[in-house]
């Protein structure tokens, strides 16, 4: 399958799967917690009897009232099963990025190919060939998720990670890489400006195509929406204050995590300290959107 650039296209499949990655499963030291048969036998007894699906229920209640989620690290010092409850956190957590990176990939559709990969379909594979299909068929259907890794088939861009710009023998001359830092910079403004803000924005989630030199954002799994906090915000009645405004609401939450900036700033330091090159990069301002809307707004106001 050819891609835009008139080279094959070659494919990804990522996979969500809790029993791997070093930071997904590391401890409140930010050593890896290895996963093992015991503890996996152990897991699967707890969905068995049930005890997941409460967990879970008490997991997303708890969740609710606190201004930052709990971890699955936070877990692993629970006197009562908690390697297990660590695991089950774990698959929530892999649960949760497969859903919001599918969801964000859906939304961002007008950019696949373009500046995002396309994405193809998602996968479900049973979590180990350990499991028997007769075994799986007689489970309860609402189990059976537990016990399964959900993936999703993207096209692969080849390139090099932004990150490494300054020594990959892929990138172009150094004339080149405002261009493409900029070009990046303004595409974290563009899926902010559709209602998606990255909580984990950094060049490493950038790969620049080899051949046209465009960056494409690869990792959307850790992110909110828009129309989510809203409803959150709805909820949580801040809309009873007469001044308050969910579009400007929005807008200073997507100046606190700064993704523009995020991509921009380590790429300019970088440039600078292994290369002597100088980026000028510009960087949009949320101060200033926020000033527009409330002058549009006023402006309404006045003419009713």
């Amino acid at each position: 399958m050819p891609n835009p650039h008139g080279s094959p296209t070659h494919f990804v499949l990522k996979l969500y799967d809790r029993r791997f990655g070093t930071f997904l499963r590391s401890n409140v030291h930010g050593q890896v917690v290895p996963h093992t048969q015991e503890i996996e036998a152990a897991f699967r007894t707890f969905v068995m009897k049930g005890t997941m699906l409460a967990f879970l229920e008490w997991l997303e209640d708890t969740n609710k009232t606190r201004d930052m989620p709990m971890k699955p690290r936070h877990f692993l010092d629970d006197a009562d099963n908690g390697p297990v409850k660590f695991e089950a956190a774990l698959w929530a957590k892999c649960h949760e990025n497969f859903e919001r990176e599918t969801q964000a990939y859906t939304r961002l559709r007008d950019l696949q190919g373009k500046s995002i990969p396309r994405m193809l379909a998602h996968v479900c594979l049973a979590a180990t060939d350990d499991e028997p299909v007769d075994a799986l068929k007689e489970m309860s259907p609402e189990l059976v998720p537990y016990l399964e890794v959900n993936g999703i088939l993207l096209e692969r861009i080849d390139g090099y990670e932004l990150e490494d710009m300054t020594a990959s023998p892929l990138a172009p001359p150094t004339h080149e890489w405002q261009r493409i830092v900029q070009s990046a910079v303004n595409l974290a403004h563009d899926i902010n400006r559709r209602g998606i803000v990255m909580q984990d924005c950094d060049p490493r989630n950038v790969v620049v195509h080899e051949v046209s030199q465009t960056p494409h954002f690869v990792d959307l799994a850790e992110c909110r929406f828009r129309d989510e906090m809203e409803k959150y915000w709805h909820e949580w009645e801040w809309d009873d204050d007469e001044d308050w405004d969910p579009e400007i609401e929005y807008w200073k939450f997507v100046d606190d995590y700064d993704n523009p900036k995020d991509i921009g700033a380590p790429m300019v330091t970088r440039a600078k300290r292994e290369r002597g090159v100088d980026l000028q990069v510009e960087y949009p301002t949320c101060k200033a959107l926020i000033s527009h809307i409330r002058h549009r707004k006023a402006e309404v106001a006045r003419k009713w």
